[in-house]
């Protein structure tokens, strides 16, 4: 089967079965049927999105989409055609301001994170408002840096979301903006931090977050409590509180299984955790791929990268208002964040593992790294249900889909030359489920 199963003890004592796959890749086709799209140039008014958005599918097959720009949630059904528009821009109940992430259930119920009214949205499976719940009772920059949230994900286990936290300093910048503007209401609980999952509760008026688990992180500077309101503009403290993270720290990657399990990857090497829904790892899914060592060559190849990037940033329209605002506020940020570049650490391993997602089946596809340390678009191994590895997509196929539905349906967003998105919603064969 190309597959075998191994047992081992952690140092807590709990057994853990460790499935170690083949090392050759077995190649897999990476030819989807089409089953339709939406958007483009010459779309509907409703369909035409400013960019790729968050999206979901329910059991039933609709899509949901999140149109941040408009602030509604544009519902497709299962052939692509338009079923319902939800909300709207506003103030009011059920109205967006700043709409910001979207979670869907299977059963059709939807949450929306809504920066503006600082709090999850909850909508009925026919697109019906139900509910506001907070993060807190505050509503000052606190609270709103206190919410954010790097991921959400339904919980399919009940009335809850799955969250990544947000970076600490997030919470400290937080907390200086409401002392700069003489606003001391509760921030709320800040949760766990971005290597970090929490479950969120949605039961109450205000959401309850109980900590799930904690990936590793490479030691480093914890953000300092003495910063002070006047850092705020001083290009080096911020570069200090934003940018502490070595080259090569190992992503946190994670997503929820249908039966509530959770896969994530946190280190160097090629090791899929699985934990039980309280966060305890019973699983190891493996592959003898081991991460390449850190040269010289590749220290001075990602630094000149990543200033390329640095550069490249002011230009691109997704990052030019919030360029102008950093540099309106601190006039020396890029040559801070110039600085910071070039003096970051570095880990001594490239990590394999790029990104880990959850089939709609249960089955598990894992990306790898690309020919280059800094390239995310590598092979896509995929795995089945049974935790059987099925083969490898090559980087040269479809990629990683945005979403995965029922019935082998899968989302991928297609850009054309003007940078305007079209929904591409293909069909996975059996096999890759």
């Amino acid at each position: 089967m190309g597959l075998r199963r191994l047992t081992i003890a952690l140092g807590c004592g709990l057994a853990v079965c460790v499935h170690v796959a083949v090392a050759q890749d077995r190649e897999l086709s990476g030819d989807f049927p089409e089953v339709y799209r939406a958007g483009g140039m010459n779309a509907p008014e409703w369909a035409f999105f400013e960019g790729p958005s968050r999206a979901e599918f329910d059991g039933a097959g609709n899509l949901h989409v999140l149109d941040t720009s408009a602030g509604r949630v544009v519902v497709l059904d299962s052939e692509g055609g338009l079923a319902r528009i939800i909300g709207r821009q506003g103030e009011g109940p059920g109205e967006f301001n700043r709409p910001n992430d979207l979670a869907v259930w299977r059963d059709g119920r939807f949450a929306v994170f809504n920066l503006g009214h600082t709090g999850y949205q909850l909508y009925t499976p026919d697109g019906g408002f139900e509910r506001l719940v907070r993060i807190s009772t505050g509503q000052g920059p606190g609270a709103m840096f206190g919410a954010m949230r790097l991921a959400i994900k339904p919980d399919p286990l009940g009335n809850a979301l799955v969250a990544q936290g947000a970076p600490a300093a997030m919470s400290r910048m937080g907390s200086l903006f409401g002392e700069m503007l003489g606003d001391t209401r509760d921030s709320g609980e800040t949760g766990v931090d971005d290597r970090g999952l929490e479950r969120l509760g949605l039961d109450g008026e205000v959401v309850s977050s109980t900590p799930i688990l904690q990936g590793w992180r490479a030691p480093q500077e914890e953000v300092a409590d003495d910063l002070s309101v006047e850092d705020l503009t001083n290009p080096s403290a911020m570069m200090g509180m934003l940018s502490n993270e070595p080259f090569f720290e190992p992503g946190f990657h994670w997503d929820v299984l249908p039966d509530g399990t959770i896969a994530y990857s946190d280190s160097s090497a090629y090791a899929i955790k699985l934990a039980d829904a309280d966060g305890q790892v019973t699983d190891v899914l493996m592959r003898p791929i081991p991460p390449e060592a850190v040269t010289e060559r590749i220290r001075e190849d990602m630094i000149a990268q990543a200033l390329r990037l640095l550069e490249e940033a002011p230009d691109d329209p997704r990052f030019a208002e919030a360029s102008a605002m950093a540099a309106a506020i601190m006039p020396g940020i890029m040559a801070a964040m110039r600085e910071a570049t070039e003096n970051r650490d570095f880990l001594d391993e490239v990590p394999v593992v790029r990104e880990v997602r959850a089939t709609w089946d249960g089955g598990l596809w894992i990306q790898r790294r690309g020919d280059d340390p800094w390239d995310d678009d590598g092979p896509i191994d995929v795995f089945d249900a049974r935790r059987e590895y099925v083969g490898t997509l090559a980087p040269s196929g479809p990629g990683m889909p945005a979403a995965f539905g029922p019935d082998g349906l899968v989302l991928y967003w297609e850009t054309d030359e003007l940078d305007v998105p079209t929904i591409v919603v293909k069909r996975l064969p059996d096999e890759i489920r």
